[in-house]
């Protein structure tokens, strides 16, 4: 069996992290200076739930009590920034929400809090910023496209379900994103409802993403005919590759914690098919899970070989 230290000897890069939530709960306690009531108790939630989803929106709601001035913004990021650090993440594509400007004087202050906590490991790990932006909110549409003109975002991350709904509301700022040659996220969650393929990829083609975060959320609804009988249809590959997707997977289990077997059985077919994909941690904070920790359970389940994975993880040209 591989350890976790087999994996944390490695240079890698983490291909998504959300710096709002990318450290462990002591870490966040650390921070805010309050614990979050039954937060444990909540944890245990189905990923994808209603449940679920209302208690995430609870923890966003203290951590934008919390952020009263840059300076807490500042150190919320280090705490997110650090853990990638002590794991041996070199390079680190790390999400930050344009939800966290509110309570700050001006777009300013948001942009110096970013490239200061950059600036602090800078010389131990490269973070890329990309802005992250919760498309159940209209309000922060325009913002976050003047936000990108500013140069110092990698990219642009749209979650929450809502721009699988009205996804025109979303087109300008990909177009932005295209027109500056960064890459666009977005998180599966948006589909899980949909019944038909033809649906999604209308849209994916729509918004051309350059990065879909966990897309086993959707393949395994047998409607879809996105996954049968353990293997990716011809035509959907043929889609992912023909417009140059990437996809990322998280230690984030399918829509139940039952069906984690469903999700790894997912990465394998997509490394056997040659399709190109990251792992990533996401939300550590809700996940529990280091990239390090992700990769030895990988690992240990058979799903692939430590030699695999060292090449899957590792930050290399």
């Amino acid at each position: 069996m591989a350890g976790i230290s087999d994996f944390i000897k490695i240079a890698k890069i983490d291909s998504c992290k959300h710096l709002s939530s990318g450290m462990r709960y002591d870490s966040f306690v650390h921070w805010a200076g309050f614990i979050i009531p039954n937060f444990q108790e909540k944890l245990l939630k189905d990923p994808g739930s209603v449940d679920d989803l209302a208690f995430r929106k609870e923890v966003f709601s203290y951590i934008n009590l919390r952020v009263g001035t840059p300076h807490d913004l500042f150190l919320l990021f280090c705490h997110a920034i650090s853990e990638s650090v002590s794991e041996n993440v070199k390079v680190l594509n790390g999400t930050v929400n344009v939800d966290l400007l509110s309570n700050l004087n001006n777009p300013s202050d948001f942009i110096d809090a970013i490239k200061k906590s950059c600036e602090k490991y800078q010389d131990k790990v490269t973070v890329r910023p990309y802005l992250g932006l919760d498309s159940n909110s209209e309000k922060h549409i325009n913002l976050a496209t003047m936000l990108l003109e500013s140069g110092i975002f990698a990219g642009i991350e749209l979650y929450g379900t809502a721009f699988a709904e009205k996804p025109e509301k979303f087109l300008t700022i990909f177009k932005t994103a295209r027109k500056l040659n960064i890459e666009s996220r977005i998180g599966s969650l948006g589909f899980r409802n949909f019944t038909d393929r033809e649906s999604i990829l209308e849209i994916v083609q729509n918004l051309q993403p350059s990065v879909i975060l966990n897309p086993n959320i959707v393949i395994k609804k047998d409607n879809l005919l996105i996954f049968k009988d353990g293997k990716i249809l011809p035509e959907v590959i043929n889609f992912l590759k023909t417009n140059n997707i990437r996809t990322e997977f998280s230690p984030a289990p399918f829509l139940s914690k039952q069906n984690s077997e469903e999700k790894t059985r997912v990465i394998r077919e997509f490394a056997e098919k040659g399709l190109d994909f990251k792992l990533c941690s996401e939300d550590m904070l809700f996940l529990n899970k280091s990239l390090s920790e992700f990769a030895a359970d990988l690992c240990n389940t058979g799903v692939f070989t430590q030699e695999e994975l060292v090449e899957i993880i590792s930050n290399r040209p």
